[in-house]
């Protein structure tokens, strides 16, 4: 069972890299199989390669990152709020995001799902 501290490094780590464009720290936190849906009722993504293949393209636009609030840990699974400004300069979008991590034994992520729409964008 992951604890508090892992689960909030893990957030942590994730913002980091989505705003550093450092896509390999980020897939480091995922297990080989491990599954992304975003957001959610999206198609799933599986396995490092699509993994690789998503977050190639979503940390291009990023060009800030921060946690909104603190991450909430129940079980084996981290829900995180943050927000993401993504787009040119001028022109920057601001998208409010709450994820889930689910972790396994490892502490690898195994399923990520990102809760957010239309309603939580603004500029």
């Amino acid at each position: 069972m992951i604890d508090y501290a892992e689960a909030q490094a893990a957030c942590e780590t994730y913002i980091r890299s989505l705003q550093a464009s450092d896509v390999e720290t980020l897939l480091a936190l995922f297990d080989d199989n491990a599954s992304i849906e975003d957001p959610v009722g999206t198609a799933l993504r599986e396995g490092k390669s699509a993994l690789r293949e998503f977050y190639s393209v979503a940390c291009e636009g990023v060009l800030s990152a921060a946690l909104s609030g603190a991450p909430r840990l129940a079980g084996n699974e981290v829900a995180f709020p943050f927000t993401v400004t993504a787009g040119t300069v001028g022109e920057e979008l601001t998208i409010n995001i709450i994820d889930v991590f689910k972790f396994n034994e490892a502490g690898k992520v195994v399923s990520m799902r990102a809760f957010w729409g239309p309603n939580n964008i603004g500029s």
